[in-house]
């Protein structure tokens, strides 16, 4: 995250269409928990931001920098499962970021509420999770009052429910009339 003028901004990408997971999607940087990461998985997730988000955007980070700030678990009817949890963190001073990656077709530092309304557009497809956390981060003026909302506070496990009519599958979220609930199950 950083501060601008015209608020806070977050740094997505579009993830390029032959990727073999969200391809052509809105996403943040990040990636899978290597071995080299460690077998505690609170600091294997940690330790996987750092060096994801260092391999996508060049930013280098500390465990300190970042602030959990939201965890999803994909729901079993997925062939391909994720344990995925979501980061806050400011741009460190004197950083910039860049595509050094190469998996993203476009990258970007967008205010949340534009990169919603682009997705209610049809500019950007995203998953559920991405635009959840992007309307979490709406009200906030600054990363700082973000980073400080997020410190210490419960992260929740969101695991989304699903309706099928037989024709389509209905996406089921917290809050939902709805939505059953799921156990986190076996994940990738």
């Amino acid at each position: 995250m950083r501060d601008t003028p015209g608020g806070v901004e977050v740094y997505v990408h579009v993830r390029h269409v032959g990727m073999a997971f969200a391809a052509g999607m809105l996403a943040f940087p990040g990636g899978k928990v290597d071995p080299a990461d460690g077998a505690d998985p609170d600091e294997a997730f940690v330790r996987a931001a750092i060096r994801e988000t260092h391999e996508e955007t060049g930013v280098e980070l500390t465990p300190g920098d970042l602030v959990p700030w939201a965890h999803w678990i994909t729901p079993r009817f997925e062939e391909r499962r994720y344990d995925t949890w979501f980061y806050l963190a400011a741009l460190p001073s004197g950083q910039a970021t860049a595509d050094v990656s190469g998996e993203a077709s476009t990258v970007e530092w967008v205010r949340p509420a534009d990169a919603l309304a682009r997705g209610d557009a049809g500019d950007w497809v995203m998953l559920p999770p991405t635009a959840v956390v992007l309307a979490s981060l709406t009200g906030f003026a600054t990363t700082a009052e973000a980073l400080a909302a997020g410190a210490g506070r419960a992260v929740d496990t969101v695991v989304p429910g699903w309706l099928d009519d037989g024709e389509r599958v209905w996406a089921l979220l917290p809050g939902d009339p709805d939505f059953p609930g799921d156990d986190p199950g076996d994940v990738q």
